[in-house]
C-alpha cells in the first residue's frame, strides 16, 4: 500500500482519540461529551443552537449530547429571558471541576505528544498541521487552547 498523508492523518486521528477515551474514562465521560463541556466553559450561557454551530454538528445532535450531561449535573439549562425560546446551557460547579480534569487530561495527551517530537520544528509542525485543517474546511481555534 502507498504511503499516502491521508492514511497517516486518519490513523493519527483515530490514535489520538483512543488517547483521549482512554483520559477521559477515568471521569466518566467520553471525547464528546469533553469537547461540548469546555465549549461551554468557554462561552457560558451560550445557547444550543450556538453551540452546535461552533461544534459543527446538527442541533439534534447537542440536544442528545447534552441529556447525559444535564442528568450528571454536569450541565443546566434554561429558557434564554431575551427570546423566551432558546435554551442556554451553562456549567455546574461540578461541571466546572469537570473541565479542570479534562483540561489536564489534555495536558498530559499534549505531553505525550510533544515528548517525541523535535523542538526546534514544533513551530513548523503546527503551521503545517494548521494549514491541513484549513485546506479541508475546518477553522482554527480562536484561542491558543486546544479541543
Amino acid at each position: 500500500m502507498k504511503k499516502t498523508l491521508l492514511h497517516i492523518l486518519m490513523h493519527n486521528g483515530r490514535l489520538l482519540e483512543r488517547a483521549i477515551e482512554e483520559e477521559l474514562a477515568a471521569i466518566g465521560l467520553h471525547h464528546g461529551q469533553g469537547r461540548i463541556l469546555i465549549h461551554i466553559q468557554r462561552a457560558s450561557g451560550i445557547t444550543q443552537a450556538d453551540l452546535a454551530r461552533r461544534m459543527d454538528v446538527k442541533p439534534s445532535t447537542i440536544t442528545n449530547m447534552l441529556k447525559p450531561l444535564e442528568q450528571q449535573k454536569l450541565i443546566k439549562r434554561k429558557i434564554d429571558s431575551k427570546t423566551n425560546r432558546a435554551l442556554q446551557v451553562s456549567l455546574t460547579p461540578a461541571g466546572t471541576a469537570a473541565c479542570s480534569e479534562i483540561q489536564a487530561a489534555w495536558d498530559r495527551i499534549e505531553t505525550r505528544l510533544q515528548e517525541n517530537l523535535p523542538q526546534n520544528g514544533l513551530t513548523e509542525i503546527f503551521q503545517t498541521l494548521e494549514t491541513i485543517l484549513t485546506t479541508l474546511g475546518g477553522t482554527l481555534p480562536s484561542t491558543g487552547d486546544t479541543e
